[in-house]
């Protein structure tokens, strides 16, 4: 592991004080939901995203997803779109996920769910995917590739284990054509040190350059404005919410990400890419 990836998995586990008692704290918040448990009802917790589960439901439906299909969640954090995928459409989910709490929290998650016939997790590193070649129809990727610094190396290793003719599927933070700097903390970094964002241009030739054809990009900021907009007040102390997770920090770096939206230092990109 390198420095680098040293600090963004210590990033996302910074409020994680005892793995232990957190993963019994969500264990009786999970028990006490009238059933069933579901994405709709885990969504304040598990969709850790801007737009939340509306967006990974609208992402899922730009890319077409096929009962039975064999996805990769690269970055899947707690789990929730991988489980949204199996729930929704029946396809078979693996999630890798640099944070070893977070993957303790999705396997949690998805036993609860009753969907570990459809997805599991592991800890990992993108750059060194443990799947052999050509495994997979589909890569999905939501928020995480702004942490990499080598981008090309990213798309290189999502390009190798995916089928001929398989997708890339990734919805991320791009840097404006200006190339303004950005308000810091956000929640993918809190500093510039591991936080690389390109722009769309810049995007789409990093991943042809690795053996796709991008066939959509959707500049879909305004819309997730429009969601930050109508989220209401905060969870109640002890509701089921990322904040359980992320901690006192989440709400300075939820608005600082908005202010950087609104103030266009960022755009947020859904896009897809065929392996050629």
């Amino acid at each position: 592991m390198t420095p680098e990836t040293k600090i963004v998995r210590d990033h996302y586990q910074a409020a994680i004080a005892d793995s232990q008692a957190l993963l019994q704290r969500i264990t009786t918040a999970v028990d006490a939901m009238e059933p069933p448990v579901n994405s709709r009802r885990l969504a304040r917790l598990d969709q850790f995203h801007m737009g939340g589960l509306a967006a990974t439901a609208a992402f899922a439906e730009r890319v077409g997803i096929a009962a039975g299909m064999q996805v990769l969640d690269a970055g899947s954090g707690l789990g929730g779109p991988a489980r949204y995928l199996a729930e929704t459409y029946g396809a078979h989910v693996d999630g890798v996920d640099l944070a070893p709490d977070y993957v303790a929290i999705a396997d949690l998650l998805t036993k609860r769910a009753g969907l570990t016939h459809l997805v599991s997790f592991r800890e990992g590193d993108l750059a060194a995917l443990p799947f052999d070649d050509a495994w997979f129809d589909l890569v999905w990727t939501q928020h995480v590739a702004m942490n990499i610094a080598d981008r090309a190396g990213l798309y290189r290793e999502f390009r190798r284990i995916l089928k001929p003719g398989g997708r890339l599927a990734f919805y991320d933070p791009m840097a404006a054509e200006e190339w303004p700097s950005l308000i810091y903390p956000v929640p993918w970094a809190q500093t510039a040190k591991t936080s690389t964002l390109l722009t769309i241009d810049e995007t789409r030739t990093v991943i042809e350059q690795a053996g796709f054809a991008v066939t959509r990009l959707d500049d879909v900021t305004q819309e997730a404005m429009g969601w930050a907009q109508q989220q209401g007040s905060p969870a109640e102390p002890g509701a089921i919410n990322a904040a359980m997770i992320v901690g006192a920090r989440m709400a300075e770096m939820a608005a600082n990400f908005v202010r950087n939206l609104q103030e266009k230092r960022v755009r947020l990109v859904m896009g897809i890419a065929a392996a050629i």
